[in-house]
């Protein structure tokens, strides 16, 4: 591949991540995504992939659930419901039901402490981390 032609593909996947982030917690339109950026929709996912590993929605919807794991732990007042609608979830089930099957509990499980479970699980999968001689037992 050209070096022109891999600049302009790399500013393509720095644009719609870009795109992404800035508006996380609104619908985002793949058609209107395509438009902006002056690429078809065909094009726009193949170098999207291309440059991530992954098609579009399911880095939509990983990003989303980042940052509701993350609001869950770090604004203590906010409902399920403002988190959901803070990360672009139209109805609180829809929201509850992704969660869930990612990280295996529900957003209220995860907030009351569920996370250091799911954090635990993660660190025991890892090769790396049973290999390690790190203690790690009392940062909880």
């Amino acid at each position: 591949m050209k070096k022109e032609t891999l600049q302009k593909r790399t500013k393509i996947a720095n644009d719609m991540m870009y795109y992404i982030y800035t508006h996380i917690e609104t619908h985002i339109d793949i058609q209107e995504l395509s438009n902006t950026l002056g690429v078809s929709k065909f094009h726009m996912h193949r170098i999207f992939k291309e440059a991530f590993g992954k098609n579009i929605y399911e880095s939509i919807k990983s990003i989303r659930l980042q940052k509701a794991a993350s609001m869950l732990l770090t604004n203590k007042y906010s409902t399920i419901s403002d988190v959901a609608n803070e990360c672009g979830y139209s109805s609180q089930s829809s929201f509850i039901k992704v969660f869930k099957e990612r990280f295996g509990m529900t957003p209220k499980a995860w907030k009351n402490q569920g996370y250091k479970a799911y954090s635990d699980n993660i660190l025991h999968q890892s090769k790396s981390a049973l290999a390690s001689r790190a203690d790690f037992s009392e940062l909880t």
